[in-house]
């Protein structure tokens, strides 16, 4: 195997809490915080680069403007869908009561705001509505299930991320295939709902620093979402090859992508095929190991055809069913080929490609999906590695 090296646009923030500060001190930005305001902060994806640090600067400056700000954890079911497990969650991200100075009321409690336009129920975080207005933070990104001018990002966090595990449960019942239409469909009857005065959009550059943090008020969402996700997009990496026999992927897991690795990555979601996909065609994956921050949650696996014992033995079922069920996608938690050792997974993912060069397997290896800066390929793609002007050989 040969380590390769990609560059990307390496643009990124190196003051962090200067480029929060700097976002409430827009003129636009500052008239929403007023002293007394009790403010539920939204926060709960995984895998977000210097998130406690962004969450830390926005409670500092709501305190300092006479707020009294306060977490709720927006992640729908994730954490077992029980309070202890999303304040465990935050915790493994560094939000902890201790490290952000402000309380976390972890309540699973929601209310029903109405239907969408369409009758579907939209749930609501029922201490987050006790709130005088919510404050979400997250990042704007491709989703792993569905694509449109609305993906991941605050618009999702409003009505999946606050909605806790009933709403969560509720929107994955109408499909994913569906989200682009359901996710903004509900979005709007939350804000229609919810004094949401604006939101921190975080997006990240290919190497997974942040690139962007910016203030987007409430009545600007649905205008400049979709911008912003068309800068990650053009931020985000791809494998650069057009055919892949073996991809093996040494560490899945939640803190990676809500699919354990990116289907705009693999061409692989738990529910099938990625639409529209523009990645190479890759024949076998193999999984080699679970991390630690996703707590024996291996969802979406299906998408690997192999995996490893070690990744097996790590696997909390009942955590990984709980998420399964609340997305109604019980696929995503159906278990691939498990093999002793990562040599045999290997061997075996070479063994089932069909019409390959057995001498010279086109493999690539990467340490996960968030990992495409280097990685390492096999011989048999290293001419095709040195035709490009954006990869070095290491």
């Amino acid at each position: 195997m040969i380590r390769i090296r990609q560059k990307f646009d390496s643009r990124r923030i190196e003051d962090i809490r200067s480029v929060v500060r700097g976002q409430f001190e827009r003129q636009e930005i500052g008239r929403f915080v007023h002293s007394g305001d009790r403010v539920a902060v939204g926060c709960g994806s995984r895998g977000i680069r210097n998130l406690a640090e962004i969450v830390k600067t926005a409670a500092d400056c709501l305190t300092e403007r006479g707020a009294k700000p306060f977490i709720v954890p927006a992640m729908g079911s994730h954490g077992g869908a029980t309070p202890e497990g999303q304040r465990e969650t935050l915790a493994s991200y560094g939000i902890t009561e201790e490290a952000i100075g402000i309380p976390i009321d972890d309540s699973m409690e929601t209310e029903l705001l109405g239907e969408s336009e369409t009758g579907i129920p939209v749930y609501f975080s029922k201490a987050a509505l006790e709130a005088d207005w919510v404050l979400p933070v997250n990042r704007v990104k491709l989703h792993t299930d569905f694509s449109g001018p609305i993906e991941s990002g605050l618009v999702k966090m409003m009505c999946v991320g606050f909605g806790k595990a009933k709403g969560a449960n509720t929107l994955h019942m109408y499909g994913t295939a569906d989200f682009a239409r359901i996710i903004p469909e509900a979005g709007r009857k939350v804000l229609s709902c919810v004094d949401m005065r604006f939101g921190l959009a975080i997006v990240e550059n290919a190497y997974d620093d942040t690139a962007l943090i910016e203030a987007v008020p409430g009545g600007e969402l649905f205008s400049r979402e979709p911008e912003l996700l068309k800068e990650s997009k053009r931020l985000f990496p791809r494998i650069p090859f057009e055919t892949v026999d073996v991809l093996i992927v040494e560490n899945f897991g939640k803190d990676i992508s809500g699919a354990g690795m990116d289907p705009n990555i693999t061409g692989r979601s738990s529910a099938g095929p990625m639409k529209n996909f523009t990645g190479p065609k890759i024949q076998r994956i193999v999984v080699c190991d679970l991390t630690e921050a996703s707590h024996g949650n291996g969802i979406a696996v299906n998408t690997a055809d192999f995996i490893t014992r070690r990744f097996f033995e790590k696997l909390d079922l009942k955590a990984m069913y709980a998420n399964g069920f609340a997305c109604c996608n019980p696929t995503a938690c159906q278990i691939p080929v498990i093999m002793e050792t990562e040599e045999e997974a290997v061997e075996a993912a070479v063994k089932t490609c069909r019409f390959i060069d057995m001498e010279r397997p086109r493999i690539v290896r990467l340490r996960s999906t968030l990992a495409l800066d280097e990685f390492e390929i096999s011989e048999a793609l290293l001419d095709e590695a040195k035709a490009q002007p954006n990869i070095e050989i290491l």
